[in-house]
């Protein structure tokens, strides 16, 4: 049986770390230019919030391991937890709906790397930091919930209707 690829020391995770806050980082600043665009603004308020947040821990990470010999990741290696490269390719959201379910799902990914790392790793501090991660990716999961519990869904048109009563 194949064994998924996972961090093994720190430095591996910071590695990894920093490819997922870059990452989404620039999602949410790709997010919130859309909904600029779209007039949707308190959207892109919290859009960019959120990738102001996500900035802030990719410093955080950067200033905290630049004496650290950090190893290269390669694409296949990272690739959104294992989604492939189509992950990382954003499709022009249609709705409001669309742009927090792509933001939701960016965050559960990251979320559910660090668990994996918690939960598969043999090292104590190791576990503790990916546990702290999947934390703060919990926090912004919430908060994307409850914006998209918020917002309407969009009315169905009438072809549409007809479509799903058959």
């Amino acid at each position: 049986m194949a064994q998924r690829l996972l961090p093994q020391t720190l430095t591996e995770l910071y590695a990894h770390a920093l490819a997922i806050e870059r990452q989404a980082f620039k999602r949410f600043i790709e997010l919130e230019r859309l909904m600029r665009d779209a007039g949707l603004d308190h959207l892109a308020e919290e859009f960019e919030k959120i990738g102001r947040e996500e900035q802030e821990q990719y410093e955080a990470l950067a200033l905290g391991t630049a004496e650290r010999n950090l190893p290269p990741i390669a694409a296949w290696e990272y690739a959104w937890h294992y989604l492939g490269p189509e992950a990382d390719r954003l499709d022009v959201p249609r709705t409001a709906r669309d742009a927090l379910k792509v933001a939701l799902a960016t965050e559960r990914r990251a979320q559910n790397f660090y668990i994996d790392v918690a939960e598969n790793a043999n090292d104590d501090t190791l576990c503790a930091f990916a546990a702290e991660m999947a934390v703060d990716e919990q926090r912004h999961v919430q908060r994307l919930e409850q914006l998209l519990a918020r917002e309407p869904e969009p009315a169905v048109r009438g072809e549409d209707a007809e479509m799903l009563r058959r």
